[in-house]
Formats: structure tokens, sequence, C-alpha cells
């Protein structure tokens, strides 16, 4: 038999696909914990069904699940010919560049630092006065990334007063005073400095480091009070974080109230263009000091949030019209 020319090609492995699935399926299940931890999922509904492969339920932790089913067959596709161990290959990949990879787009796309283990060495840190302003530094641009519910300046404080208790010692109402002035010496110090461009080279925005990755990732995190999806409360969808509130400073459910309020009654005005209601609501929550004004900016700004807040806004005005409608049959 004539040998061919160029290296010997490797025979594809006989791949169990059973076995890659579950592999990845327990793989995924510290990452999935920690989702259900963030979001206090009790109860996770997903499956995998085998022969078949097929996936049943809707928990949050879904989309993950399915990001590394592609991102590992893709993977498993692409080196075929040269796997002895796709099964470990495939544990691998996801453990060393498909998980964390995901993580890092989901915090860029609220608009946060991609990696949280390099802001503690970094120049910014360097110039705080001790370790623990620049562990406070570190905690709060993870926070800022973060997909758990936060509501105000007041649970941002104490979130950020257990993660001292635990790195420093002692307990978190120990922490609450210092980690207080700890933040706002944080704040003045990331306003300081060069500006950040958020626009583009043609029409530049530029804004502190303080707003760009702490103030609006912030703003972006969906709030229990305001946004809940519960069928038996009229809040908005989870998912809609309407004004994005600036969690610098104090937000009650009293303002949350009046937010809604104003939002309404905007609607009310122009209930044939929603759009421009809504804009006109914000423009309304800005004056009244409800809504931070370069918050308010990157809603109007960002197409999918402002129409994704738009269609939440009318199915709160849909619902609370249904509400108080007259019965057909007039008895």
């Amino acid at each position: 038999m004539k040998p061919s020319d160029g290296p010997p090609q490797r025979v594809p492995a006989c791949v169990d696909v059973a076995a890659v699935l579950a592999a990845i399926w327990h793989e995924a299940l510290p990452h999935r914990a920690a989702i259900h931890r963030a979001l206090a999922t009790t109860r996770c509904d997903l499956r995998l069904r085998s022969p078949g492969f097929g996936l049943d339920g809707d928990c949050a932790c879904r989309d993950f699940l399915v990001d590394m089913l592609v991102e590992c067959d893709q993977a498993l596709a692409d080196r075929a010919a040269e796997l002895r161990n796709p099964l470990g290959a495939a544990r691998v990949h996801m453990r060393l560049r498909a998980a964390p990879d995901w993580i890092r787009r989901r915090r860029t796309a609220m608009g946060a630092q991609a990696r949280v283990d390099r802001i503690r060495i970094g120049a910014r840190a360097r110039t705080l006065p001790d370790e623990f302003h620049r562990a406070l530094l570190e905690y709060l641009v993870d926070e800022a990334g973060s997909m758990a519910p936060l509501d105000n300046q007041t649970e941002l404080i104490h979130r950020l007063s257990h993660r001292c208790a635990q790195e420093f010692g002692g307990s978190s109402e120990q922490h609450l005073p210092r980690v207080t002035a700890g933040l706002a010496l944080i704040e003045r110090h990331c306003r300081s400095g060069p500006r950040v461009n958020i626009g583009t080279r043609d029409r530049p925005d530029h804004v502190t480091w303080w707003d760009r990755y702490i103030d609006r990732p912030l703003g972006r995190r969906p709030r229990r009070t305001l946004l809940s999806t519960s069928a038996s409360q009229d809040g908005l969808d989870a998912r809609a974080d309407l004004h994005g509130a600036n969690l610098t400073k104090d937000n009650t459910t009293d303002t949350d109230d009046t937010v809604l309020a104003v939002l309404h009654e905007a609607l009310r005005r122009q209930p044939e263009d929603p759009a421009a209601a809504l804009r006109t609501g914000i423009s309304a929550l800005v004056a009244h000091d409800l809504l931070a004004e370069p918050t308010a900016k990157a809603l109007l700004t960002d197409r999918s949030r402002f129409a994704t807040a738009t269609r939440e806004l009318v199915s709160l005005w849909l619902r609370q019209a249904a509400r108080f409608r007259p019965p057909l049959t007039g008895h």
C-alpha cells in the first residue's frame, strides 16, 4: 500500500453522546447553582432527556446550559479528528473556556467590567488608601455585573458589608459604617481622572469611570420591589429594568410607587404613542430627581431596553385598565 503524502490522519474517536451530555450536565452544576443563589431560585425544573437529547424546563439557568451544550458540541466537532478522550475534552473546554467566556459576555452586556480578578491589583486600586478599600472596589465592580436582584443603596451596602465580614472578619453590622464611608471615598476616587468614551470616535460621549462601570450597570440590575415577575403583583417584568434606578441614592417603596404613578400618567395622556409617553415619563422622573440624568440617557439610547420598557409599560396599563373595566352584563 503506497504511503500518502502529509501527516497521518487520526481516526475520529467514537463519541458516546449520552456520556458527553452527562459530563456537561455535571460540569454545569456549580455554575447553575450560582445562578439559583443569585436569583433566589428554590426549585429548578430543568431536565435533560436522553435518548432524544431534549431539554425540559424553564429555569433561569436554562440559557447557560444550552450555551454550554452548543459550545462544547462545536469544540468537539472542530477537533473530532484529533481527540482521544471526547468526554474529558468537553469538560476541560467548558471549565477553562466556555463557562468563563459566558460569564464575561453576560457582564459585558450589562456594561460592567468583564473580569473582576484583576481589579484589586490594577492601577485604579493601587491609589486607594489600603487593602480594605481595594477589596471594597473589587466587591463593588463584581456587584455591578451581578444578575442578582438589587433594590436600593441600603441593600447594596449590606451586601458589601457581608462580603467584607467574610474576608476581614467580624459581623456584617460591624462593617456597615466603614463600608458606607468607603463607598463614598471610592465614588469620589472613580469620578476623578480620565473619562471613558462610551460613544464612538465620530460622536464621543465621555463619562466618568464610575458612571460607566459602576452606576450604569447597577442601574440595570433587576429590582424586587418594582420589577416583579409574580402574577400576583402589578409590577413590571424584571427583564424590563424600566428606569435603571440610580443606586448611589436611596430608593424606597414610596419612590417606586411615585415612579409608577408618573409613568402611568404619561401613558394616560398619550395612549396612542407609548414610546413618546415613556420618553415624557422619563423626562418627568429626571425633573423630579427620581432618575439620574445619565441613567435616563442610557435607557433612551439603548433601543433594545427602551423597546422592552415600552412594551412592559403598555402591559402594566392594560392590566390596570382590565382591573377597573365594568362587567359586560351590567349586573
